[in-house]
């Protein structure tokens, strides 16, 4: 294996352990209602996640219940990618 290889498999691999951890964590049905939200800051540029109270989402449970699936699926697809690449280096 190459350097340039092991690096690669490194990097996966920790793409690898973060999609685990939130496949883990949205494991239960209930624990994903603990809703997202990203707010971006044009003053600074930046990006930053917060937690919305279930209570303020529920106004819109419907619509992020029909993408729950859509996302877990892409997190499922992701893992299953990377697992292969994993293995053809």
């Amino acid at each position: 294996m190459t350097q340039e290889q092991f690096n690669t498999a490194i990097r996966l691999h920790h793409r690898l352990e973060a999609l685990s951890e939130v496949k883990e964590e949205i494991a239960d049905i209930e624990k994903h209602r603990l809703w997202y939200a990203v707010r971006y800051s044009p003053m600074c540029g930046t990006t930053q996640w917060d937690t919305v109270s279930e209570y303020v989402m529920q106004n819109i449970s419907d619509i992020l219940d029909r993408h729950d699936k859509m996302i877990r699926q892409e997190i499922d697809d992701e893992i299953a990618k990377i697992t292969k690449q994993i293995e053809e280096l």
